[in-house]
């Protein structure tokens, strides 16, 4: 039996639906008021009012679209659906970037493929005008059937690369550790939908069927939290991220324990190519944010956290191979209360034990790694822990443990350096 609805509980429910519907509505910008269209004449197109956007792709042309503001750090979201059937050679790029020589960028680049074969997501990171910092997944459903959400998180703090609203990819700012990261140049944000069968699907073996075209991407619902760039000055004050934002969460958002895991769930899953593990483009060693930290850990719990700090003139251990070594000895001239307490033989022999050693790592033999550009070790079940760091609860465990039981740290033997402690005890690298 449906239920019994007095006029004025219709009404509110009426009112209720047209407040939601505007708030909604409100949310997502205009592409008349936020975009123009750059290139392509007449390829590119704002459609219904303002609230979608298209780029085709023929023979003679692509197109492209930028947007009329600049940002320096927010949240940006648009939902795209990409161009269907086959698309191998198309490229559609939605990203960020300043301009110059010397530019930074953020980049979602949606690489073409055969009818059935799935999309390739390319994401990237520019700054200074350097790049080299690609990671790509496989998308896990059909882009092209619908509109989805892709969303980029940049604050000052790192970089979060989303798809409806799971994280894919996480770059933090490494500049304690000499990389650069993009935060003094204001961003606008660009889409494109070109050609690039010289390279895009299987390295360029794969031609674009121009019997397809025209190929169309469609834009949708862009939303940007952020802080606007104009006349020299940002919007972003003392006491908000953003006098633009509805919600300035963003400015100082980490990935909590449920977002890191998800991320992990998608690279374990769906990752195809991660630039810390090419060490073909960086054959004298990989970029320092992918060989930064030494962990060590008791029965997985992080007791220490030894960062690269080569930046400032620390030395990190990543050139020469080591092998693993263990012994037992008398050393009572020093061990015990600084060699106060001696060994009592009457207790040897004194003996220690071993077992389920696993090493998950790159074996090194005849001058060369087991290490591949496609896998960390050809050893490996799970190379996860070659670009591994510390997550906040893990963080959170570690200064549990030296706050309750550490007895001695270097970094405030003040004693030990009566010239000034090691650099890196006093930079944000070390724990």
């Amino acid at each position: 039996m449906a239920p019994i609805c007095s006029s004025s509980a219709v009404s509110t429910a009426l009112l209720m639906s047209v407040v939601v519907s505007f708030l909604m509505s409100a949310s997502a910008g205009n592409f008349y008021q936020d975009f123009d269209i750059t290139w392509g004449d007449g390829r590119g197109k704002i459609l219904n009012n303002g609230e979608l956007l298209t780029l085709s792709l023929d023979k003679a042309s692509g197109s492209g679209f930028q947007s009329k503001n600049e940002f320096l750090f927010g949240k940006i979201d648009m939902q795209l659906k990409l161009v269907p059937g086959n698309s191998a050679g198309t490229v559609t790029a939605y990203y960020l970037s300043s301009q110059g020589p010397t530019h930074d960028e953020i980049d979602f680049e949606f690489l073409g493929n055969l009818s059935g074969d799935p999309y390739i997501l390319h994401t990237n990171v520019f700054s200074q005008g350097k790049g080299n910092r690609e990671q790509q997944f496989y998308l896990w459903f059909d882009p092209t059937a619908d509109f989805h959400t892709y969303s980029i998180l940049w604050n000052p703090q790192r970089i979060i690369f989303s798809v409806d609203g799971t994280p894919i990819r996480e770059f933090k700012n490494s500049e304690s550790i000499g990389v650069p990261y993009p935060k003094n140049q204001p961003m606008r944000i660009y889409s494109s939908l070109w050609n690039a069968d010289d390279w895009a699907t299987r390295g360029g073996l794969v031609k674009t069927d121009w019997t397809q075209a025209p190929f169309t991407a469609s834009y949708r619902n862009f939303n940007a939290n952020a802080c606007l760039w104009s006349s020299g000055s940002s919007s972003c004050s003392s006491t908000s991220p953003s006098s633009t934002s509805t919600n300035g969460g963003w400015y100082s958002q980490e990935l909590d324990s449920t977002s890191q895991e998800r991320m992990k769930w998608v690279q374990k899953n769906y990752m195809i190519y991660n630039y810390c593990t090419d060490t073909k483009r960086f054959p004298q060693g990989l970029p320092p944010e992918c060989t930064a930290t030494t962990i060590f850990s008791v029965d997985g719990a992080p007791i220490r956290e030894f960062k690269n700090s080569e930046s400032i003139g620390v030395p990190y251990p990543k050139n020469q191979p080591m092998r693993i070594y263990s012994s037992l000895w008398n050393a009572d001239d020093w061990a015990t209360r600084g060699g106060l307490v001696k060994t009592d033989w009457s207790q040897a022999p004194f003996t220690a034990s071993y077992r389920n050693f696993n090493a998950d790592a790159c074996i090194w033999s005849s001058g060369a790694s087991s290490c591949s550009s496609t896998t960390p070790s050809s050893t490996s079940t799970s190379g996860q822990w070659y670009s591994q760091e510390l997550d906040s609860p893990s963080q959170e465990r570690m200064k549990w443990v030296q706050k309750n039981y550490m007895i001695y740290n270097y970094c405030t033997d003040t004693k030990r350096f009566p010239q000034g402690l090691p650099p890196e005890c006093t930079a944000t690298t070390l724990s």
